[in-house]
């Protein structure tokens, strides 16, 4: 029975001279629904009433996700047509399409600079993905189509 209780008043001493963490995930979107930022926010939570947050940065998948990292679509639901807006663009040459929910073309987007306006009339009502690529760079923006 002594073993036990040193055992147990052991374990309590260590528990409570531990530090333990919390971890959150936050997101950001702007009007359109779409995804603009995520962060991980990781808190120390101590015995004491101290507790630091660490933020780490966006996630990106490639070291040059900067050329599409801001792009508006508008207006979004749309029924005849869309303008896409790519701000750091510059004089790079976007192309895009956009896909119905299985995931097949639908509207292939030729060339696209840093303003657009793209016709929408043949597609029927409904969700679809916008998907855009320049220089390796891919992103996707979910679309709603009311005609």
């Amino acid at each position: 029975m002594r073993n036990f209780v040193t055992s147990v008043a052991v374990f309590l001493c260590i528990l409570f001279t531990m530090d333990a963490f919390s971890q959150t995930v936050n997101f950001s979107y702007d009007a359109s629904g779409n995804r603009t930022a995520r962060w991980l926010e990781v808190k120390s939570i101590k015995n004491s009433e101290d507790s630091s947050v660490i933020r780490f940065p966006d996630f990106k998948p490639t070291d040059a996700a900067e050329l599409l990292s801001e792009v508006q679509i508008y207006p979004n639901p749309a029924s005849h047509e869309m303008n896409i807006d790519i701000t750091h663009l510059g004089d790079e040459v976007a192309s895009g399409n956009i896909c119905d929910a299985n995931g097949r073309p639908v509207l292939n987007i030729g060339n696209l600079v840093s303003a657009n306006n793209i016709n929408i009339e043949a597609l029927a009502s409904g969700i679809y993905l916008l998907k855009i690529e320049c220089n390796g760079e891919r992103r996707v923006w979910k679309i709603v189509v009311n005609n």
